[in-house]
Protein backbone atom coordinates (compact mmCIF):
# COMPACT_ATOMS: atom_id res chain seq x y z
CA UNK A 1 0.00 0.00 0.00
CA UNK A 2 1.24 3.41 -0.82
CA UNK A 3 2.32 6.02 1.74
CA UNK A 4 1.41 9.56 1.63
CA UNK A 5 3.73 12.32 1.95
CA UNK A 6 3.95 14.45 4.60
CA UNK A 7 6.31 17.55 5.94
CA UNK A 8 6.13 19.40 8.45
CA UNK A 9 8.41 23.30 8.28
CA UNK A 10 7.57 26.24 9.90
CA UNK A 11 9.15 28.61 7.27
CA UNK A 12 12.28 31.52 7.55
CA UNK A 13 13.34 32.30 4.49
CA UNK A 14 16.82 33.43 2.63
CA UNK A 15 17.24 35.34 -0.20
CA UNK A 16 20.86 34.40 -0.92
CA UNK A 17 21.04 32.34 -4.14
CA UNK A 18 23.97 29.66 -4.80
CA UNK A 19 24.88 29.17 -8.14
CA UNK A 20 25.50 25.67 -9.31
CA UNK A 21 26.33 23.37 -11.90
CA UNK A 22 24.68 19.97 -12.88
CA UNK A 23 24.13 17.45 -15.00
CA UNK A 24 20.87 15.19 -16.18
CA UNK A 25 20.90 11.97 -18.68
CA UNK A 26 17.87 10.64 -20.00
CA UNK A 27 17.59 7.61 -22.31
CA UNK A 28 14.44 6.56 -24.37
CA UNK A 29 13.55 4.78 -27.42
CA UNK A 30 11.87 5.47 -30.77
CA UNK A 31 8.30 6.13 -29.09
CA UNK A 32 9.31 8.90 -26.89
CA UNK A 33 9.95 12.44 -28.72
CA UNK A 34 13.38 14.10 -28.71
CA UNK A 35 11.88 17.24 -26.94
CA UNK A 36 9.80 14.71 -24.30
CA UNK A 37 13.12 12.75 -23.91
CA UNK A 38 15.31 16.15 -22.62
CA UNK A 39 12.39 18.37 -21.20
CA UNK A 40 13.68 14.61 -18.13
CA UNK A 41 17.00 15.37 -18.77
CA UNK A 42 16.56 18.63 -18.14
CA UNK A 43 14.02 17.62 -15.01
CA UNK A 44 16.71 15.60 -13.87
CA UNK A 45 19.92 18.29 -13.82
CA UNK A 46 17.34 20.59 -11.94
CA UNK A 47 16.72 18.07 -9.64
CA UNK A 48 20.47 17.84 -8.82
CA UNK A 49 20.74 21.59 -8.80
CA UNK A 50 18.12 21.48 -6.21
CA UNK A 51 19.35 18.93 -4.02
CA UNK A 52 22.82 20.23 -3.93
CA UNK A 53 21.97 23.01 -2.26
CA UNK A 54 19.12 22.13 0.10
CA UNK A 55 20.54 18.93 1.30
CA UNK A 56 17.38 17.14 0.73
CA UNK A 57 16.85 14.13 -1.39
CA UNK A 58 13.14 12.71 -1.98
CA UNK A 59 13.00 9.21 0.02
CA UNK A 60 11.75 5.98 -1.06
CA UNK A 61 8.60 6.82 1.18
CA UNK A 62 7.84 9.58 -0.45
CA UNK A 63 8.93 8.36 -4.23
CA UNK A 64 6.16 5.62 -3.42
CA UNK A 65 3.68 8.12 -3.75
CA UNK A 66 4.47 7.80 -7.74
CA UNK A 67 2.25 6.08 -10.20
CA UNK A 68 3.14 2.58 -10.54
CA UNK A 69 0.53 2.55 -13.64
CA UNK A 70 2.40 5.04 -15.33
CA UNK A 71 5.86 3.98 -14.32
CA UNK A 72 9.15 5.72 -13.96
CA UNK A 73 8.27 8.75 -16.16
CA UNK A 74 5.33 9.67 -13.29
CA UNK A 75 7.33 9.36 -10.41
CA UNK A 76 10.62 11.39 -11.81
CA UNK A 77 7.94 14.61 -12.53
CA UNK A 78 6.58 13.91 -8.94
CA UNK A 79 9.97 14.33 -7.54
CA UNK A 80 10.68 17.41 -9.25
CA UNK A 81 7.65 18.59 -7.93
CA UNK A 82 8.61 17.37 -4.51
CA UNK A 83 11.60 18.90 -4.46
CA UNK A 84 10.50 22.24 -5.33
CA UNK A 85 8.80 22.63 -2.10
CA UNK A 86 11.74 23.31 -0.38
CA UNK A 87 13.81 24.93 -2.50
CA UNK A 88 13.63 27.35 -5.54
CA UNK A 89 15.75 27.66 -9.09
CA UNK A 90 15.25 32.13 -9.82
CA UNK A 91 17.84 31.72 -12.87
CA UNK A 92 18.88 28.75 -15.32
CA UNK A 93 21.44 28.88 -18.17
CA UNK A 94 21.82 25.37 -20.29
CA UNK A 95 25.21 25.22 -20.91
CA UNK A 96 25.14 22.07 -23.57
CA UNK A 97 22.76 19.62 -24.73
CA UNK A 98 24.40 16.26 -26.26
CA UNK A 99 22.19 13.33 -28.24
CA UNK A 100 24.02 10.15 -28.82
CA UNK A 101 22.58 7.24 -29.95
CA UNK A 102 22.79 3.34 -28.26
CA UNK A 103 22.31 -0.12 -29.74
CA UNK A 104 19.56 -1.91 -27.98
CA UNK A 105 21.45 -5.72 -27.44
CA UNK A 106 20.04 -8.44 -29.17
CA UNK A 107 17.29 -6.02 -30.60
CA UNK A 108 17.03 -4.03 -34.32
CA UNK A 109 16.15 -1.15 -32.32
CA UNK A 110 18.44 1.67 -31.07
CA UNK A 111 17.94 4.43 -28.49
CA UNK A 112 19.11 7.44 -27.31
CA UNK A 113 20.68 9.23 -24.77
CA UNK A 114 20.05 13.16 -24.07
CA UNK A 115 22.28 15.13 -21.81
CA UNK A 116 21.47 18.34 -20.06
CA UNK A 117 23.90 20.38 -18.69
CA UNK A 118 23.28 23.52 -16.74
CA UNK A 119 24.02 26.28 -14.58
CA UNK A 120 21.29 27.18 -12.05
CA UNK A 121 20.98 29.76 -9.36
CA UNK A 122 18.83 28.24 -6.33
CA UNK A 123 17.68 29.43 -3.12
CA UNK A 124 17.51 27.12 -0.16
CA UNK A 125 14.17 27.61 2.07
CA UNK A 126 15.77 27.04 5.69
CA UNK A 127 13.08 25.50 7.80
CA UNK A 128 12.81 26.65 12.18
CA UNK A 129 10.88 23.92 13.61
CA UNK A 130 8.78 24.57 16.60
CA UNK A 131 6.81 22.15 18.54
CA UNK A 132 4.42 24.43 20.42
CA UNK A 133 3.07 25.69 16.81
CA UNK A 134 1.73 22.65 14.92
CA UNK A 135 -0.93 20.61 13.51
CA UNK A 136 -1.64 17.00 11.99
CA UNK A 137 -3.32 15.67 8.60
CA UNK A 138 -5.25 12.73 7.68
CA UNK A 139 -7.12 11.79 4.78
CA UNK A 140 -10.06 9.34 4.59
CA UNK A 141 -8.40 7.14 1.70
CA UNK A 142 -5.13 7.17 0.07
CA UNK A 143 -6.61 5.96 -3.34
CA UNK A 144 -9.72 7.41 -4.99
CA UNK A 145 -12.09 6.53 -7.85
CA UNK A 146 -14.40 9.24 -9.77
CA UNK A 147 -17.21 10.38 -7.43
CA UNK A 148 -15.60 9.02 -3.96
CA UNK A 149 -15.93 11.84 -1.09
CA UNK A 150 -12.71 13.27 0.23
CA UNK A 151 -12.49 13.96 3.79
CA UNK A 152 -9.64 15.88 5.52
CA UNK A 153 -9.63 15.22 9.24
CA UNK A 154 -6.99 18.14 11.18
CA UNK A 155 -5.49 18.00 15.06
CA UNK A 156 -4.25 21.00 16.15
CA UNK A 157 -2.47 22.28 18.86
CA UNK A 158 -3.54 25.41 19.32
CA UNK A 159 -5.84 27.50 17.42
CA UNK A 160 -4.28 28.41 13.67
CA UNK A 161 -6.24 30.20 10.42
CA UNK A 162 -6.20 27.20 8.07
CA UNK A 163 -6.14 27.28 4.51
CA UNK A 164 -6.50 24.15 1.95
CA UNK A 165 -5.19 24.56 -1.85
CA UNK A 166 -6.02 21.46 -3.86
CA UNK A 167 -2.81 21.27 -6.63
CA UNK A 168 -2.82 19.83 -10.18
CA UNK A 169 0.57 18.79 -11.70
CA UNK A 170 -0.62 17.64 -14.13
CA UNK A 171 -2.55 20.49 -15.47
CA UNK A 172 -0.59 22.94 -17.91
CA UNK A 173 -3.63 24.16 -19.90
CA UNK A 174 -5.65 25.76 -16.94
CA UNK A 175 -4.81 26.49 -13.48
CA UNK A 176 -2.89 24.36 -11.42
CA UNK A 177 -3.96 25.37 -8.47
CA UNK A 178 -7.63 25.88 -6.40
CA UNK A 179 -7.96 27.23 -2.70
CA UNK A 180 -10.85 24.66 -1.37
CA UNK A 181 -11.26 25.48 2.37
CA UNK A 182 -11.96 28.34 3.07
CA UNK A 183 -14.76 28.39 0.67
CA UNK A 184 -18.43 29.66 0.18
CA UNK A 185 -20.30 27.02 2.51
CA UNK A 186 -17.08 26.77 4.89
CA UNK A 187 -16.13 30.71 5.08
CA UNK A 188 -14.70 31.01 8.16
CA UNK A 189 -11.04 29.31 8.59
CA UNK A 190 -9.99 30.02 11.94
CA UNK A 191 -9.78 27.26 13.77
CA UNK A 192 -9.88 27.18 17.57
CA UNK A 193 -10.71 23.16 18.20
CA UNK A 194 -8.74 20.22 18.72
CA UNK A 195 -10.00 18.44 16.28
CA UNK A 196 -11.96 19.19 13.10
CA UNK A 197 -13.03 17.29 9.92
CA UNK A 198 -13.11 19.52 6.53
CA UNK A 199 -15.29 19.80 4.50
CA UNK A 200 -17.91 20.90 7.98
CA UNK A 201 -20.65 21.45 4.97
CA UNK A 202 -21.07 20.07 1.60
CA UNK A 203 -18.68 17.68 0.51
CA UNK A 204 -15.53 17.56 -1.56
CA UNK A 205 -16.31 15.09 -4.74
CA UNK A 206 -13.23 13.39 -6.26
CA UNK A 207 -13.13 13.61 -10.61
CA UNK A 208 -10.91 11.86 -12.93
CA UNK A 209 -9.42 14.93 -14.84
CA UNK A 210 -11.26 15.24 -18.51
CA UNK A 211 -9.08 14.28 -21.55
CA UNK A 212 -6.18 12.98 -19.97
CA UNK A 213 -5.27 9.59 -21.59
CA UNK A 214 -3.95 7.74 -18.02
CA UNK A 215 -5.17 5.30 -15.94
CA UNK A 216 -4.13 6.85 -12.72
CA UNK A 217 -2.97 10.59 -11.66
CA UNK A 218 -1.40 11.64 -8.57
CA UNK A 219 -2.78 15.30 -6.73
CA UNK A 220 -2.10 16.99 -3.80
CA UNK A 221 -3.18 19.09 -1.02
CA UNK A 222 -1.56 21.72 1.07
CA UNK A 223 -2.56 22.75 3.86
CA UNK A 224 -1.31 26.34 5.78
CA UNK A 225 -1.45 27.11 9.11
CA UNK A 226 -0.81 30.61 10.46
CA UNK A 227 -1.30 32.96 13.43
CA UNK A 228 -2.44 35.51 11.38
CA UNK A 229 -5.43 35.89 8.48
CA UNK A 230 -3.76 35.65 5.08
CA UNK A 231 -5.72 36.67 1.79
CA UNK A 232 -4.61 34.11 -0.47
CA UNK A 233 -6.24 34.11 -4.04
CA UNK A 234 -8.35 31.45 -5.02
CA UNK A 235 -6.62 29.87 -7.37
CA UNK A 236 -2.76 30.40 -9.02
CA UNK A 237 -1.92 29.31 -12.32
CA UNK A 238 1.13 27.53 -11.39
CA UNK A 239 2.23 25.84 -8.17
CA UNK A 240 5.38 28.23 -8.42
CA UNK A 241 2.98 31.24 -7.87
CA UNK A 242 1.57 30.10 -4.84
CA UNK A 243 5.05 29.26 -3.77
CA UNK A 244 6.15 33.21 -4.31
CA UNK A 245 2.93 34.38 -2.32
CA UNK A 246 3.75 31.77 0.64
CA UNK A 247 7.50 32.60 0.96
CA UNK A 248 6.81 36.30 1.73
CA UNK A 249 5.06 35.31 4.66
CA UNK A 250 6.75 34.76 8.41
CA UNK A 251 6.13 32.02 10.70
CA UNK A 252 3.64 29.86 8.68
CA UNK A 253 3.19 26.06 8.83
CA UNK A 254 2.72 23.88 5.87
CA UNK A 255 2.00 20.26 5.18
CA UNK A 256 1.34 18.83 2.29
CA UNK A 257 -0.37 15.39 1.29
CA UNK A 258 -0.82 13.25 -1.67
CA UNK A 259 -3.84 11.06 -3.43
CA UNK A 260 -4.20 9.31 -6.48
CA UNK A 261 -7.25 8.84 -8.13
CA UNK A 262 -7.73 5.66 -10.65
CA UNK A 263 -10.01 5.68 -13.79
Amino acid sequence: MKRLIIIFLLLNFSAMAEVVISEGKYIYSGNMSENEGCTLAKQRAKLKALEKVSGQRISSDEIEMCSDVDGKTSCERNQFFLSSFDSEITNLQELKKDISVQKIEGADEQSYICTIKIQAEVIKITKTLDNSFDFNVKLNEKNFKEGDELKIDLVLNRPLYVSIFQILPYEEKDYQVYKIFPNKLDDKNFVDVDNLTIPKKGKFQIYFPENLNKKNVDEYLFIIGSEKEINWLDKYTKFEDLKNAYIKEKFIIYKYKGYTIYR
